[in-house]
């Protein structure tokens, strides 16, 4: 099994290269935020605090509602979409049929 070495420079470093080193092979890895897994810019924090608000129906108090979302999930590398990325645009409640935005 090989090893993946990692390499960070620090900013403020001179780099001298010498001759008798192989060269590394540096890997840049992206920058992710938190924020941006889903694709409708909501939060992690805000889009459960959603769900969790949004929990009963308002119509008839049932509990067996669902989530209504748009079809711009992100997918995994097999193709299927990531639950929770996609965007959340309003609840649907089963019991009676009624649909409410977010």
């Amino acid at each position: 099994m090989s090893h993946l070495k990692l390499y960070r420079p620090s900013i403020n470093r001179e780099v001298t290269l010498r001759f008798d080193e192989p060269e590394r092979d540096v890997i840049r890895f992206p920058k992710f935020s938190r924020r941006s897994v889903g694709s409708s810019g909501m939060s992690i924090l805000s889009r459960a605090r959603t769900l969790h608000e949004n929990r009963t129906c308002p119509e008839c108090g049932h509990c067996v509602v669902e989530p209504v979302e748009l079809d711009d999930a992100v997918v995994n590398c097999n193709g299927m979409p990531i639950p929770g990325t996609a965007t959340l645009v309003g609840f649907h409640c089963v019991r009676c049929e009624s649909e409410w935005p977010v």
